[in-house]
């Protein structure tokens, strides 16, 4: 589903929410505040939901304060979407931290805090608020892409100490704190123990690279294409600990996408 169809269904829950007609100035201000919403005027709109929210709130009326709340809540995670598609991280962190403020269980805007963050630098802190959700049950598509935001983060750092032709030992060094760093805030998966095999395999530890790889392995959910790289490096270490059989082995499982061909050469020459 496309971002346009996306934002007209949500328009579309919110307008099924207008309120009965009625005297109450509150109830008034949410339903202008839909027609705003209706006509794309986030700006408009945020702004009545959060003085709906108050008159609801001095009213007594707790369901009508939560829905608005929750409305404004969206036009913030909005607006911050705009303000970061933008390149203006400054407005958008505002607008999401404003969201989070306004309605705390509504976690796409703690994500998009953390997305302005990175944006403007602070990566600490943008980790920090990434591991803050990571455990919602409510919104579990937002939660893993906090998860996966917090993997890439520190996967990148690995991939770059290791991407020379021939890392050396102190690229494995750094590509190995890198991935350390990770475990304080995620859990190890297939990508970590990937690259802590080529690390390892950098720093000349065999043993400990084919170890690596079968954990890797172990938790590898993907396509075989996918685990091609997690053979190939597997592979690659057995031959260097003179596992002949074995590394032919890990060869044919390499066979796939764009390690094919230098699969391909291991098994022709070992």
């Amino acid at each position: 589903m496309n971002t346009r169809c996306r934002a007209a269904l949500v328009l579309v829950a919110l307008l099924c929410f207008a309120l009965p007609a009625q005297s109450q100035e509150y109830k008034e201000t949410y339903n202008t505040a839909l027609e705003a919403a209706n006509a794309k005027d986030y700006a408009t709109a945020r702004g009545h939901f959060a003085e709906a929210a108050d008159g609801a709130d001095a009213e007594g009326d707790a369901e009508i304060a939560r829905r608005a709340r929750y409305a404004a809540a969206q036009m913030d995670n909005r607006l911050g979407n705009a303000a970061l598609r933008a390149e203006d991280a400054a407005t958008a962190l505002a607008h999401y931290q404003a969201g989070v403020a306004m309605f705390p269980s509504y976690i796409k805007n703690a994500y998009g805090h953390g997305l302005a963050l990175k944006k403007l630098g602070r990566m600490e802190e943008a980790l920090d608020i990434w591991q803050s959700i990571l455990d919602n049950t409510q919104d579990r598509k937002t939660a893993l892409a906090a998860n996966e935001a917090i993997r890439d983060h520190f996967n990148y750092h690995a991939a770059s100490a290791l991407s020379k032709r021939n890392p050396t030992a102190s690229d494995g060094d750094r590509a190995l704190a890198a991935l350390e760093q990770s475990l304080k805030y995620v859990e190890a998966d297939s990508e970590y123990y990937y690259f802590v095999a080529v690390a390892q395999f950098a720093k000349g530890n065999s043993g400990a690279a084919i170890a690596a790889a079968d954990q890797s392995l172990a938790l590898h959910r993907g396509s075989r294409t996918d685990a091609a790289k997690i053979h190939f490096i597997k592979g690659e270490a057995q031959v260097a600990s003179g596992d002949r059989d074995g590394a032919k082995a890990s060869f044919e499982n390499a066979l796939y996408g764009s390690y094919k061909s230098s699969a391909e050469h291991y098994l022709n020459t070992l």
